[in-house]
């Protein structure tokens, strides 16, 4: 019956266009994924009778796992309330259903069900009075505009700002649902931190506990038949007070869940309360997590060192006509762009293909940066590579005129009272691009983009620690990746 489904799921599928699916954030959910987001139920706590809702029913493949898990796990009858707005799917989700009915029928069980064509977030199920017990769901994922959008007001009640769809899924859900009722869902991880989730985060810690947190090493296996690179997860929520600890468990993608990696932390690891972001933190295993509490454990921090950081000022697409060649020197200034950024340094010789000048223009003061010494970070990184934080360091030297130039994909750090010294520049740059920091940015932060707010949120040593650090690199010397963490490893007293 599964089997029948997913082979209808993929025919529907392959007659959308890929346009189609992303103007409703439509990824459908495949059946080792789905069987294994119902594993994740805590069986105990689903009485006899049990109702489901399905916020995203799409072919129902969702409501199938979860209600062959409740009759498995000897429960006798089942409800389930399943949304979908797409009119073309109804027909294969009526079929799906009454198989899944007279399944479960010829087991002596019972199973009910009611399909609702409906929105899901506009017609908010828990301000009619309805709960439930289960949801396990695969949302929609896509951002909407904040002021004319009816989703921008769908959630004003719940949490504070707008940051994508499917957080207004899961909030609803979790609205939805009785005392001790729980929630599955595979979702972006972009929710985990972020200034933008900030209000639904501080919704979720208040009406929740989370239990349980499934991440995928590789980030294109889960819906790989439609090509979706987003970081996905897994994770398990029941309405109550938050538990004192969180079950988290690792796959390279869908077809190894029998081979999980599945370690157990004390809540206070994967959630930081020592600031007002709420970020959750997902170490990949137990020596990551061991990584967490040393670096949390350090006596400052990137803003407590007084650091700042700016995202690069010039947005390429908006001043193309004040854009030039590499070798247009009347009047320019270097453009520097992620391809110039390399551990410890900047290159830009203006004899690579991308290399280009910026005009100065009437103006020109928004778009250019005083040429003084900065660590550079890339904005951009993918999950594959093998860092997720590159910093380079900026150099005056490398440019004779006053000010420089540098695109927004680039962030820029500096001190917010006093100019980076050549010494201190070095100590953060090793500090940056050290293994040990790089594995601790990619446990805070869920996202392949290296956000400002993350790393204002870093910890770090205290700025005379950083100037020591600096004392053992020469600006501009080659230093491989084992002499960093030597010499990082040893003056922060870290043993691996």
């Amino acid at each position: 019956m599964i089997k029948s489904t997913v082979l209808a799921q993929v025919e529907y599928l392959n007659s959308k266009s890929d346009k189609d699916r992303k103007e409703i954030g439509q990824y459908f959910t495949g059946a080792p994924v789905s069987n294994y987001m119902a594993s994740l139920f805590d069986e105990d706590t689903i009485p006899d009778e049990v109702s489901i809702l399905d916020a995203g029913a799409g072919a129902g493949i969702l409501t199938i796992s979860t209600a062959l898990y409740c009759i498995d796990k000897g429960k006798k009858s089942v409800h389930a309330v399943l949304y979908e707005i797409d009119d073309n799917a109804l027909e294969i989700l009526k079929t799906s259903m009454e198989d899944l009915k007279g399944f479960i029928e010829a087991q002596d069980g019972q199973f009910t069900y009611e399909i609702r064509n409906k929105d899901f977030v506009l017609d908010r199920p828990d301000q009619k009075g309805e709960s439930y017990d289960i949801s396990c769901i695969n949302p929609p994922y896509f951002k909407y505009n904040s002021k004319s959008s009816p989703y921008a007001f769908a959630t004003t009640d719940l949490y504070k700002g707008n940051p994508n769809i499917y957080a207004s899924f899961m909030a609803v859900v979790i609205k939805s649902l009785k005392p001790k009722g729980q929630m599955v869902a595979i979702v972006p991880r972009s929710f985990l931190n972020g200034l933008y989730f900030k209000g639904f985060r501080q919704f979720m810690f208040q009406n929740t506990s989370l239990n349980k947190v499934h991440i995928f090493r590789s980030r294109n296996q889960v819906f790989k038949e439609l090509a979706v690179l987003q970081e996905n997860i897994i994770c398990h929520y029941s309405k109550e007070r938050q538990g004192e600890q969180v079950r988290v468990s690792v796959s390279n993608g869908h077809a190894d869940f029998e081979h999980t990696d599945t370690n157990h932390y004390p809540t206070h690891i994967i959630i930081d309360e020592t600031n007002d972001a709420g970020f959750i933190r997902v170490p990949d295993s137990r020596e990551d997590a061991e990584l967490l509490e040393f670096v949390e454990s350090m006596e400052s921090s990137f803003v407590g060192n007084g650091y700042i950081i700016n995202t690069g000022p010039v947005v390429s697409h908006r001043v193309t006509e004040h854009i030039t060649e590499a070798d247009d020197l009347d009047n320019t200034v270097p453009l520097l762009k992620m391809h110039n950024v390399k551990l410890f340094r900047t290159e830009w010789t203006g004899t690579k293909k991308k290399d280009s000048r910026l005009r100065l223009f009437d103006g020109h003061s928004k778009m250019t940066t005083k040429n003084q010494r900065f660590i550079v970070l890339k904005r951009f990184t993918s999950k594959e590579e093998a860092r997720r934080l590159v910093a380079g360091i900026y150099s005056p030297k490398f440019n004779t005129g006053e000010v420089v130039a540098f695109e927004n994909h680039l962030n820029l750090v500096s001190h917010h009272t006093d100019e980076l010294t050549e010494v201190e520049a070095n100590g953060l740059a090793l500090l940056l691009n050290s293994t040990v920091i790089d594995r601790y940015f990619r446990c805070i932060s869920g996202n392949t983009q290296v956000n400002a707010t993350e790393v204002r949120l870093l910890k770090m040593p205290s700025r005379a620690d950083i100037r020591k650090l600096g004392e053992h690199y020469n600006e501009g010397e080659a230093i491989s990746q084992l002499q960093v963490d030597e010499i990082v490893n040893k003056q922060l007293k870290y043993r691996r």
